[in-house]
């Protein structure tokens, strides 16, 4: 394995050594780089040591992105490198994301020496706490400096960097990197001591989040279930897939249903098809049904559902206490319900509450639940076999897929039709999304991203405008390696905003709102050098989701364009889920 040299030609090459070699010996192994001078000592680091897997980019915005789809799937941060300036600037809407989805990201921005800061020096901006509140932590380095003691300081950042990434909670850290010339590796002459290498000294790197969980909290939340006669559990939007299963760990244990997000590890896992009620999102659209369905006792883990119908319902029972378990001391109950917050680690939490005695839960409980849930499944299953719209694309993709693929669901309908259409199932799969700000911006580059860390075929569901922002994450260059089918919805234009009032007032509806575009996903793909294929019937895409034959153009990149006409799909997209409320209002 390459190790960083016994020493180095100047100060800038020890320090960005010691630095990269401090994140390998952490377990950072991708990096994603940005092109540009500032930051040359960092990227001929990270190009020198072959424990990185190496990911470059024409756009800061995409490499970082990207960075964050390798941290969604493989719960370890990725590092993004910029050169000074707007390069650095463009790494603000992931790092955004990164801390609103709890997702590990190491940003390091290489700068010019702080004198230079307010003066008129070329690409020369204040990077320091340049994206604000979002980091856990910024770290604006000072100039290199070639001693043992700057050696330990720049490895006490590293430390501090990285148990800030990871949490709890995990999110986005930013390590300002100050350097002066020279930024190639030449020899400078008594720049660097002889003797000092470039290395930072030994500390225990922690596997996981150096924060112990509270050990009480699984026995406090077995204590209040014990409590309840109709407990309910919902499980929203998480990167770590052992909540999800523990969360259906718990659910068997007790009784209860459990109402999972497409984003929650519950949805699409052993154990799914019997208590994760996978049509909620239809039937709790049902007021009769939601009023009907009232727990004593919710336990709530995971960001807030993507489910519109799940939180109405959430807030129709406010008065109900509402166990919110999370990993740090936070308050995470923009519903304003009876919350009950309880800091624990979540899995550890509900794997412990599991494991104690059960309380007596009414025989009846789970049964109402999985009456309407199976009542709107049974409403919807006949369109989505035959009718060609969204939530079809959707429920057959959740089908289609072989086990564990990596699939990230886009954001705007995407997500919203795969949890009212995709119902739960006991095959797994490996859901990611970006649910924290929920922008359709950089959803390519982090399916590029979550492909890569996974090292497996993986799939990935958006719609053309979210293809069209991202666009450049296909132009650029990609290595054979990474296997994503992309599906992409073309329906001409933003459809999610029929959901709004604004639909009802044209103009400005159509062209200022949903901005219809006449791109062809075809072209775009022949640009980008992958295959194509147009689908426009369930029994064509199931064809296209087959795998392809090793050795196959489509092993790496592939697109398929599932055209549907928008007004169509609207108008039977709220006819199946009206079927659907009135079949689970009919079991009340």
């Amino acid at each position: 394995m390459n190790q960083p040299p016994p020493g180095a030609p100047n100060r800038n090459t020890l320090w960005a050594r010691a630095l990269v070699d401090g994140l390998a010996r952490r377990g950072v192994t991708h990096a994603c780089i940005g092109s540009g001078s500032r930051s040359a000592p960092l990227v001929a680091a990270l190009a020198a040591d072959d424990r990185f897997t190496l990911h470059p980019h024409v756009d800061e915005r995409s490499a970082a992105f990207f960075a964050l789809g390798v941290g969604a799937a493989s719960g370890c941060p990725a590092v993004v490198v910029t050169t000074s300036g707007t390069a650095a600037a463009n790494l603000f809407p992931a790092v955004v994301e990164a801390s609103q989805s709890e997702i590990p990201l190491l940003a390091l921005t290489a700068d010019r020496p702080a004198s230079l800061r307010g003066t008129d020096a070329n690409q020369t901006i204040d990077q320091e706490d340049l994206f604000g509140r979002y980091p856990r932590t910024c770290i604006d380095l000072a100039l290199p400096e070639p001693t043992a003691a700057g050696l330990g300081r720049l490895g006490a950042a590293v430390e501090a960097a990285w148990r800030a990434a990871l949490g709890p909670p995990a999110g986005p850290v930013h390590v300002n990197v100050q350097l002066a010339k020279p930024l190639e590796p030449v020899h400078v002459p008594g720049d660097v001591p002889a003797g000092l290498a470039p290395r930072l000294p030994d500390l225990e790197a922690p596997a996981r989040a150096p924060d112990a969980p509270d050990p009480d909290a699984g026995p406090k939340l077995a204590d209040l279930l014990r409590g309840s006669r109709r407990p309910l559990i919902v499980c929203g939007p998480n990167h770590q897939p052992e909540i999800g299963r523990a969360a259906l760990t718990l659910a068997a244990r007790v009784g209860a249903p459990l109402v999972a997000d497409p984003l929650s590890g519950s949805r699409f896992a052993p154990g799914a098809r019997r208590w994760a009620m996978g049509s909620a999102d239809l039937a709790l659209r049902s007021g009769d049904v939601a009023a009907a369905l009232r727990p004593d006792l919710v336990v709530r883990v995971g960001r807030a559902p993507t489910s519109a119908a799940v939180c109405r319902y959430l807030e129709r029972h406010r008065d109900v206490p509402q166990v919110v378990l999370d990993a740090a001391h936070r308050w995470q109950d923009h519903l304003a319900t009876d919350a009950i917050p309880l800091t624990g680690d979540p899995a550890a939490t509900l794997e412990g509450a599991a494991g104690t005695s059960a309380g007596e839960v009414e025989d009846a409980w789970v049964e109402r639940w999985r009456a309407v849930d199976r009542a709107a499944r049974s409403a919807v299953e006949p369109a989505l076999a035959e009718v060609w719209f969204e939530g079809a694309i959707a429920a057959a993709l959740a089908e289609g897929l072989p086990e564990e693929t990596p699939w990230f669901i886009g954001n705007s309908m995407p997500i919203r039709d795969v949890d009212a259409f995709a119902h739960s199932a006991d095959r797994p799969l490996r859901p990611l999304g970006l649910r924290g700000a929920s922008g359709i911006d950089g959803n390519v580059s982090a399916a590029l991203g979550a492909a890569a860390a996974s090292g497996r075929p993986a799939a990935a569901l958006i719609g053309d405008l979210t293809l069209l922002h991202d666009v450049g994450a296909l132009l650029a260059d990609r290595p054979a390696a990474i296997s994503l089918h992309l599906v992409v919805i073309q329906n001409r234009g933003g459809g999610i905003f029929h959901m709004l009032p604004i639909r009802e007032h044209d103009p400005p509806f159509t062209p200022y709102v949903v901005m219809p575009q006449s791109v062809d996903p075809g072209a775009v793909a022949a640009a980008a050098g992958i295959p194509h294929r147009l689908v426009a019937s369930v029994a064509e895409l199931r064809e296209a989701l087959q795998p392809p034959d090793a050795g196959s153009e489509g092993r790496g990149l592939r697109l398929t364009e599932a055209r549907v006409e928008r007004e169509h799909n609207w108008k039977q997209r709220t006819a199946v889920i009206e079927s659907a409320k009135e079949a689970a209002r009919q079991e009340i």
